[in-house]
């Protein structure tokens, strides 16, 4: 498998060895650098191990050289891109901004990092390197909670669909906060020229409340720092084209729904509820599909696995018969040849009957030649043919 392609398959070589691969070591691409590493490493090997027994070791190596040949070791954001579940995200409902050394692990800006300028110029500032990066809600994991039941499983809708909810949350939440300054802050409405919706981006509203204290909020009660920290996150998603999964766009809904709240004003509470209701029950349907070809993916797997682990007790059992039948034919071949080699007795001058008939090399030149054959009976045979 070239392609590049992630698969669960790679996923589960790369956490069984992401501890192993560090540092230098994640450089390499060499299979005998890979196979010494695996060889010295003193730490847990055992799903390394599993996935070498169900698959072979060669499947699993070749998937660590590919690993390693596109930076998954050495990079923690080309891990991320790779697999988005790795990263995991805990907090309450209002922390969907990841911690400060989370987000620049995985390309995204803190909400003390946000620009200062327009859009479009921190768009500039980050657009050769955030275009894909992912931003995770949560924990991809489906281990049981406390309560029996499986948490949010994320998943991606299509990046259209994705951005088109982004760009509408965006909107409404800055409709909602130019609705609240004309009530609550005309003067500085009128000081500042903003004399519509799109004329203030929505960090410039949150930075706005968050240095305000003595604002009056007909809703909720004050924003929290990490409510606003998260509507901020929200823009700069929606601008800088970031991929989200349904557990980040149901926490950036719900904290847009607690923002206008906050606000007080019934008809944004209500819009954003319904976007996040809608949002709900297509992701749950996606889970449910999901989930539904993982089982079946699984059960392939599982066959495949036992097909394997039979075709290779097979190859162990065809090569054990061959080598016990070569060392059958290798045992009667050799007792033949011992026999043989019986029967021949020694090589040696013996005195008895079959020694009499060898004659030495001494006897046989002085053996005299017959008085009958000479060369003159050659020499008549040749004067007679001469006279024919």
């Amino acid at each position: 498998m070239s392609t590049g392609q992630p698969t669960q398959f790679d996923k589960k070589v790369f956490q069984a060895t992401r501890e192993i691969f560090v540092g230098d070591k994640a450089k390499t691409r060499k299979c005998k650098s890979v196979k010494r590493y695996i060889r010295e490493y003193s730490g847990d090997k055992s799903s390394l191990k599993q996935l070498r027994t169900q698959y072979g070791e060669g499947i699993v190596q070749d998937s660590i050289l590919r690993l390693l040949s596109h930076g998954l070791y050495e990079s923690t954001l080309v891990a991320i891109q790779w697999f988005p579940d790795l990263l995991e995200v805990a907090g309450t409902q209002n922390e969907v901004v990841p911690q400060p050394e989370i987000a620049k692990t995985t390309g995204q800006l803190t909400p003390e990092d946000l620009p200062q300028t327009s859009g479009d110029e921190c768009l500039d500032q980050s657009k050769s390197t955030e275009a894909t990066t992912p931003i995770d809600g949560g924990n991809e994991s489906i281990a049981r909670n406390g309560n029996g039941r499986s948490p949010a499983i994320p998943v991606y809708l299509p990046f259209t669909v994705e951005h088109m909810l982004m760009e509408k949350i965006q909107k409404t939440l800055e409709l909602a906060c130019y609705q609240y300054g004309l009530k609550f802050l005309p003067n500085l409405m009128q000081k500042q020229g903003w004399d519509c919706p799109e004329a203030v981006e929505l960090t410039k509203w949150t930075k706005l409340f968050a240095r305000k204290g003595n604002l009056v909020w007909e809703g909720s009660g004050q924003p929290s720092k990490q409510l606003l920290q998260s509507i901020a996150t929200i823009r700069h998603a929606a601008v800088h084209r970031l991929r989200i999964n349904s557990v980040g766009l149901e926490r950036f809904l719900t904290n847009a729904e607690n923002l206008a709240e906050v606000l007080g004003n019934d008809q944004f509470i209500q819009t954003i509820s319904q976007l996040r209701l809608h949002t709900q029950e297509t992701r749950n349907e996606l889970i449910q599909h999901k989930e539904t070809i993982q089982t079946q993916l699984e059960i392939g797997q599982e066959e495949i696995a036992r097909h394997r682990a039979e075709l290779n007790r097979k190859e162990q059992e065809i090569l054990r018969h061959a080598e016990s039948e070569d060392r059958k034919y290798r045992h009667i071949a050799g007792e033949k040849l011992e026999r043989t080699l019986g029967l021949m007795g020694d090589l040696s001058v013996s005195s008895n009957g079959q020694g009499e008939s060898l004659e030495s090399v001494d006897d046989i030149e002085d053996d005299p030649i017959s008085d009958d054959y000479s060369d003159s009976d050659h020499d008549e045979q040749f004067e007679d043919c001469s006279e024919v």
